[in-house]
């Protein structure tokens, strides 16, 4: 018995002494006072030095932190993930899913990144300063960075992979949602003028829409940063890292999500709740949820800024009773409120137009089809909770506003909204933000018309990753992507 203990107590005292080890070091005493000494008479004045340019900032690197492992356990990384959306290598440098953005944040990376907790950090980039107009940033890039293939990166890559064509200057449409202009000032550094109010850190350039790419001939996939081969193999996307001989394999299911699970997969993304319920009765894994990603919106065209909004009570019950998956309602302050941004006004649709019984949503969202099809049904429903909620939906035109829910891509999603002849629009925005301001500009210059103060926040949504016991490794970054140990691991 006293073995018993004795074995005990040195088990926890291990653990003491290694938990100890990941905290923080105690500040240092401070130093006595020192003893007063006379005055010595001030020194005779010197001219000033002459202004010198601001020393690039050299972010250190970001200390490891616990706070950001999506398992806090020791153990193997992730071999093996089932996706449960389409995957098309045209889209490797715009993602359209949650598959497409997990997969794809494993090839490419950006010239910063930000942390689950909104802290920047180096990435390709390894220091910026703020240029003194206080819009362009001046960055210098890793001297190691180099392409997957072996070829160095400079910043005349950087500039091509951002514009669409190599001999126009003129910037991708996805690139000039956040950056006005790009210039390659030496073969290592780059002047960065984003749009948007300034901040004190080039926050959004770690949008994975600003990853770094170059297009190959002989690939669909355009080579990235990381030190990894993408290769296609029937129903699966192998990822893997030549330097470490470490691979991680994306299965790609069209099917039912619960057989992923039964196909041994090591790690799924989904907000399914009958996948989630068949998980929780299989002992080797366990369901992690994620940060609240994405806040779906209602745009109405020419809806007033005097209209109240939905109460909490009927957001509650949208998220209950509308959405498949997991929704709650959505929770305030909300960011677009009470913004301090220089936006153009809007520009309503004339007068003459009469706008369509279409509810628009993304079709490749099912939140937001869920919603769609039941603010129409409660267009048609009678008694007071139905009454009470059109007041706040629609407040200034006829019940029967919401007559259908059509569900668009591409192109005729995007001119469907800049035309705002339709009833409403679902759309889902980042809940958090990098640049508030930035974000703003961006869903206004797709929708002119757009007064923010008349959005109407509905519900909020997240993922949840359902991951086999004993695999961790995996970091949370600040848009609730996933970032896998083992292929991605840096040279």
């Amino acid at each position: 018995m006293s073995r018993l203990f004795t074995t005990i107590a040195f088990i926890v005292c291990l653990g003491a002494v290694m938990s100890s080890c990941g905290s923080r070091t105690a500040p240092p005493a401070p130093f006595p006072q020192p003893i007063p000494q006379p005055a010595e008479p001030p020194p005779a004045p010197v001219p000033a030095p002459e202004p010198i340019a601001p020393a690039p900032v050299e972010p250190p690197p970001p200390e490891p932190r616990s706070d950001c492992a999506l398992i806090q356990e020791p153990g193997e990384s992730i071999a093996t993930v089932g996706l449960t959306e389409r995957v098309d290598a045209v889209n490797a440098l715009h993602p359209t899913n949650d598959s497409e953005r997990l997969l794809f944040r494993q090839v490419y990376e950006t010239l910063v990144r930000v942390d689950c907790e909104g802290r920047v950090a180096p990435a390709l980039a390894v220091s910026w300063r703020l240029d003194t107009d206080g819009r362009t940033w001046l960055l210098k890039l890793r001297d190691d960075v180099r392409f997957a293939d072996g070829a160095p990166v400079s910043a005349a890559d950087v500039k091509a992979g951002w514009t669409r064509d190599e001999s126009v200057d003129e910037l991708r449409l996805h690139v000039r949602r956040f950056v006005e202009s790009v210039v390659a000032v030496s073969p290592t550094e780059l002047a960065i003028t984003l749009r948007g109010k300034p901040q004190d850190a080039p926050l959004a350039l770690a949008h994975p829409d600003l990853v770094i790419a170059r297009r190959v001939a002989d690939s669909s996939w355009p080579v990235g940063t990381r030190p990894v081969r993408v290769t296609p193999d029937r129903d699966a996307v192998v990822v893997a890292n030549p330097d470490n001989g470490l691979s991680i394999r994306f299965l790609v299911a069209s099917g039912d999500p619960r057989d992923l699970l039964d196909k041994g997969v090591d790690l799924v993304l989904t907000r399914d709740p009958a996948t989630l319920e068949y998980a929780a009765t299989l002992p080797q894994f366990q369901a992690v949820p994620l940060a609240w990603q994405r806040t779906h919106v209602l745009l109405t065209p020419g809806r007033s800024r005097e209209s109240r909004q939905l109460s909490e009570d009927a957001r509650r019950a949208l998220a209950d009773d509308a959405v498949r998956g997991e929704a709650m309602g959505a929770a305030g302050p909300f960011w677009w409120q009470d913004l301090d941004c220089a936006v153009p006004a809007p520009q309503l649709p004339g007068q003459s137009v009469r706008p369509s019984g279409r509810v628009v949503y993304d079709a490749a969202d099912g939140a937001a089809r869920d919603l769609a099809e039941r603010l129409v049904g409660i267009a048609s429903a009678s008694g007071p909770g139905a009454t009470a909620m059109l007041d706040a939906l629609i407040p200034d035109r006829p019940r029967r506003t919401f007559q259908r829910a059509t569900g668009l891509t591409g192109e005729p999603l995007a001119l469907a909204r800049r035309r705002g002849t339709d009833a409403a629009y679902v759309v889902a925005i980042d809940r958090r933000p990098l640049d508030a301001c930035r974000d703003e500009q961006v869903l206004m210059e797709g929708t002119r018309w757009l007064d923010p103060a008349t959005m109407i926040p509905l519900v909020d949504t997240r993922l949840q990753a359902i991951v086999r016991r004993g695999r961790s490794r995996v970091t949370k970054e600040w848009d609730g992507g996933l970032l896998l140990a083992g292929a991605s691991d840096q040279r």
